[in-house]
């Protein structure tokens, strides 16, 4: 099982319930990389959709990007896992574990 990761620190609670109310789970996220032994993916849209679902009590739906689908993917399939972690950063700060918004590294 991966270890879905988001950099999105921010999580605005009328989104989340907003969604919660419009049953609004749907989760982009990246394809599995792994990183010294461990499979990670990331959540590269959805953030408030995958706080949504785990709030209502249902699995989120996990919907695997492709290079099609976000241009990010392609330095992935190429690799570059860093550059791809650079790439599909938001900008708020470290990478975080999901389910538990601890960092990761």
């Amino acid at each position: 099982m991966n270890a879905l990761i988001t950099s999105q620190h921010y999580l605005d609670a009328e989104t989340v319930e907003a969604k919660m109310k419009a049953g609004d789970f749907e989760v982009q996220i990246s394809p599995s990389f792994e990183i010294d032994g461990k499979s990670y993916a990331v959540i590269l849209d959805g953030t408030h959709s995958y706080y949504a679902a785990i709030k209502a009590g249902v699995a989120p739906i996990l919907i695997e990007q492709d290079k099609r689908d976000n241009d990010n993917v392609a330095i992935l399939d190429r690799g570059d896992i860093e550059g791809f972690l650079e790439a599909a950063h938001m900008g708020e700060g470290d990478y975080i574990y999901a389910d538990t918004r601890r960092d990761v590294w």
